[in-house]
């Protein structure tokens, strides 16, 4: 695990997967195809989803994407100008937050797989919260520990 100790390892992992989920959420956001696929009505007696759909019906996606972009930048700022690389301690909690994405992945799956199967008027609204949540619970995590790491 020597690599996770050099600082530059993880602004390019966090960059570049956080650049394809905001070209995705860029080129889908409001394109017509994506639009054709979501659900329309109020299938279900939910706010929730019926509030998540018009959210992506509206465009808005592209704000997550710009958020990711924003927020990988300043992770990768923080890595490049900051010189030394992570002590044992800090690539053990940089460990810990890869696996943690992993896992709150695979938790995810199963429940947005759920939520497909039970009703599949709602499956790429689901797909796409899924994507969402995943990456945004992995960039708070990553962010905080790159900030703490930059201050110590």
């Amino acid at each position: 695990m020597r690599i996770l100790r050099n600082p530059y390892f993880n602004g390019a992992v966090t960059s570049v997967v956080s650049l394809a989920y905001a070209a995705i959420f860029l080129v889908t956001s409001g394109h017509m195809e994506f639009l054709r696929l979501l659900s329309h009505g109020q299938t279900l007696r939910s706010g929730f989803w019926n509030g998540w759909s018009a959210f992506l019906r509206q465009g808005n996606l592209k704000y997550v994407g710009y958020v990711y972009l924003a927020a990988a930048v300043c992770i990768l700022l923080i890595c490049v100008l900051r010189k030394r690389n992570y002590d044992e301690y800090q690539a053990g909690i940089l460990t810990a937050s890869f696996a943690a994405a992993g896992l709150v992945l695979l938790l995810l799956f199963p429940a947005a797989l759920l939520t497909v199967l039970s009703d599949p008027n709602y499956a790429v609204e689901a797909v796409m919260l899924l994507a969402v949540v995943h990456w945004s619970v992995f960039l708070l995590a990553d962010s905080l520990c790159v900030i703490k790491w930059s201050r110590g």
